[in-house]
């Protein structure tokens, strides 16, 4: 039984002797830059110990320097094809495995330890995640992505994981997947993303599925987080938010401040303005606050009268105030006050509000005549007032249906 022992222990010891032995073929090689000589003799040094956290360290080590070594090739000639494209990924794979092997793993002088590798690779990972979304290989840039944020964390660079993690959410965007999409984003937040999309995007996600807790959550946190310059992007989905719960007073006072902003601010770009006015206009008419929306709406069209989203929403305006008379003389009709509802029914003020509803609606599609919206209310208009309907808004309305 001893001699088992001795003989097992003269298999060990030289075992390690062979790994430490090729380790320094490989290791003297990196010190001279000579990386690919380096690979050959690492992959002796693997087959005999596959299970060494030092020579998995080594490796790591070794296509790290491959990496560098392709680079600065393509530094040099950006016609050069890189050797080893892969290289990022099998260093990153040979850092982890060395500590799962041996947490405690520590380099050969001048050489990276495993936890400072992974962080130095997380550039490079990132960057190929950057090159396969660009080549719409978003499942491929997924992971890349992941791998890279981690690496971020490992070196507490939250800014950088977090931009990683916003990219892996889009990609998930482009796969139509709205969980995966959601949890990207989530880590992209707690890691103090600081660009109101990723507060935004997550917003509609949670808005999709009614969850007005997390709703209101991801907002406070974004109007706690992000820069003043940047809580303006989050309006429209603030006012969304208020829509959503009943909340008109927050509501009104959100789209004065939005206002305020736009006077005080102006874009370099005024069809961005121009956007969220009428963003603001429509809250305003969907929350019933007509004469508001009528105020903001006249002044806008004071200065770009031919604005087609100003003019339809007027016209929506209108629209949904004739619909509100509409509600009543149903809900009178259902309660048999026949003579009530055909007061109302017949009333000039109720006719007034069909007419401008009809007025506005078609200075809209005069404007721009391909809006499905805005189509469809005129036509019901013009049903309504006993109006020819012309044979090419059905044919717009037509084609719009068939295309759907």
């Amino acid at each position: 039984m001893k001699k088992l022992m001795l003989i097992l222990l003269g298999v060990a010891l030289s075992t390690s002797l062979f790994g430490q032995s090729c380790l320094d073929d490989v290791w003297q090689c990196l010190k001279n830059e000579q990386a690919p000589k380096a690979k050959k003799f690492l992959e002796e040094c693997m087959k005999s110990n596959p299970d060494n956290a030092q020579v998995w360290l080594m490796k790591g080590n070794v296509y790290y320097r491959l990496y560098e070594s392709d680079m600065k090739k393509l530094k040099a000639d950006p016609a050069y094809k890189l050797r080893y494209p892969n290289a990022p990924i099998e260093a990153n794979e040979a850092f982890l495995q060395a500590l799962k092997l041996d947490p405690k793993v520590e380099p050969k002088a001048g050489m990276m330890g495993a936890n400072l590798g992974q962080r130095a690779l997380a550039i490079p990972i990132y960057e190929m995640g950057g090159a396969a979304k660009s080549a719409g290989k978003y499942a491929e840039a997924i992971q890349y992505y992941k791998i890279a944020a981690h690496n971020f964390e490992l070196g507490e660079e939250s800014q950088n994981a977090a931009i990683t993690y916003y990219e892996a959410a889009v990609c998930y965007m482009f796969l139509k997947d709205a969980q995966n999409e959601k949890l990207m984003l989530e880590k992209a937040i707690n890691n103090g993303f600081s660009m109101a999309e990723a507060y935004s995007e997550l917003y509609y996600l949670y808005a999709a599925e009614n969850d007005t807790a997390k709703c209101e959550s991801i907002l406070k946190k974004g109007m706690e987080t992000l820069k003043p310059e940047a809580q303006i992007q989050l309006a429209e989905a603030r006012m969304n938010y208020y829509s959503m719960v009943g909340d008109n007073e927050h509501l009104v006072t959100l789209v004065d401040e939005v206002l305020a902003h736009i006077k005080a601010n102006p874009s370099a770009k005024k069809e961005a303005d121009n956007e969220m006015i009428g963003i603001c206009a429509n809250y305003l008419n969907n929350c019933k606050a007509y004469d508001k929306a009528e105020s903001v709406l006249k002044e806008a069209l004071a200065s770009d009268p031919k604005n087609f989203k100003f003019l339809s929403q007027m016209g929506y305006r209108y629209y949904e105030e004739m619909h509100d008379y509409m509600d009543r003389v149903k809900d009178l009709q259902n309660q048999k006050r026949w003579n009530d509802a055909n007061t109302i029914n017949l009333s000039p003020e109720f006719k007034q509000v069909k007419e401008t509803a009809h007025e506005w609606c078609q200075r809209a599609y005069d404007a721009y005549s391909d809006d499905l919206d805005n189509n469809k209310r005129l036509r019901e208009l013009k049903v309504l007032l006993q109006k020819e309907i012309p044979q090419e808004l059905n044919d717009k309305i037509n084609a719009h249906i068939k295309q759907d």
